[in-house]
């Protein structure tokens, strides 16, 4: 009985695809149904299997598990897909929840084609493309991906190592946080993150919800949101759409609307012709202390601060990097009065804990 290692499943593979582009079997009503395909595959799969002196039986799967057909009691899987047109297609989830057990090399069997149908076969890590998102992370296949230019090589893992994590999605977050360019967030993070479905417009949040919103910028994204006259509200606004589904077309109102104060009290302590956000910070500290406190875990902290997750594993370490950045925001619009620098700190003092 031959051996089945990956040599002899792509000989097998190779006798299976000449034979369907040899015209002995056409789609019928000349569309490559997916269902049609895959049996028509398994007989394939079956007959050469066969002829190499294989003796396991192929068993179809149809689309309930990954891959569609499996080498029983083997390691190998073919995944089928088909196209009307073109040679590429969505993938499979990263997640693999469907994964038939014990499998961990798959291969990729794709039809393509109407009155020409035609297939292909190839490593199935070999044509990934890229990743999407639909509900989640799920690979993108063209089979004219060049191997070296395929997603899996290019962050170099293979699909044996895929399937065999625990977590793959998050090898797919890092890789995708490492590549985000200035002003960019992921719109969807991981499985472990919730949003909810609907999207809501700021308008129609109500104000409890808001005050702590606004408060979460002040405690996520102080550097930003309190750099007077030069304050921005991207990172805050991509934040609010990816973690709570909320569009907010003009957040600066809520914070300044840029305007500026003849004076605003912080204690026995007065910051004259102070930015209104100042104001707005002021309004919202104590929650904003709360939401470092109970709101934010250090994975939310460190991924906003850049920092180790163990910088920032607790209140008190979170609190004194939140107030080193927030104190000299504060103090720079003093005017240098060092009563007022005092009355600040001690504002903080009474505030902050």
């Amino acid at each position: 009985m031959q051996t089945l290692d990956s040599k002899t499943v792509e000989a097998i593979l190779a006798d299976a695809v000449a034979a369907l582009n040899s015209g002995s079997w056409r789609p019928p009503g000349g569309v490559a149904t997916a269902s049609e395909f895959e049996k028509e595959a398994q007989r394939q799969l079956q007959h050469f299997a066969t002829a190499h002196g294989v003796e396991c039986k192929i068993i179809l799967h149809s689309g309930r598990k990954f891959p569609d057909i499996v080498f029983e009691n083997t390691k190998f899987g073919v995944e089928i897909k088909t196209a009307q047109k073109g040679w590429a297609c969505l993938g499979n989830s990263v997640a693999a929840s469907t994964l038939v057990d014990g499998v961990s090399e798959v291969y990729l069997l794709f039809g393509s084609g109407e009155a020409n149908f035609e297939a292909r076969y190839s490593r199935y890590e070999d044509s990934i493309k890229s990743v999407e998102v639909t509900h989640s992370p799920r690979y993108v296949l063209d089979m004219d991906t060049p191997r070296r230019a395929s997603y899996l090589y290019r962050i170099g893992k293979t699909l044996p190592d895929m399937l065999a994590m625990n977590d793959p999605i998050s090898c797919v977050v890092n890789e995708a946080r490492r590549n985000l360019k200035k002003g960019e967030r992921l719109w969807w993070v991981s499985e472990e993150v919730s949003a909810p479905l609907r999207i809501r417009l700021w308008r129609a949040v109500k104000s409890p919800e808001k005050k702590t919103l606004i408060a979460s910028a002040f405690a996520l994204f102080p550097s930003q949101v309190l750099k007077a006259p030069r304050a921005d509200y991207s990172g805050f606004a991509l934040w609010l759409t990816q973690r709570h589904s909320i569009l907010h077309s003009n957040v600066r109102d809520d914070f300044s609307s840029g305007g500026r104060l003849t004076s605003v009290d912080f204690g026995d302590g007065v910051i004259n012709d102070a930015p209104q956000v100042f104001l707005t910070f002021r309004s919202h500290l104590p929650e904003a202390v709360r939401v470092i406190k109970e709101d934010l875990s250090a994975a939310d902290w460190s991924h906003n601060y850049q920092c180790g997750i163990e910088e920032s594993d607790t209140f008190e370490k979170r609190l004194k990097m939140w107030r080193a950045i927030v104190e000299p925001f504060l103090v720079s619009h003093s005017a240098g009065d060092d009563y007022a620098i005092a009355c600040i700190r001690a504002f903080l003092d009474r505030n902050i804990c």
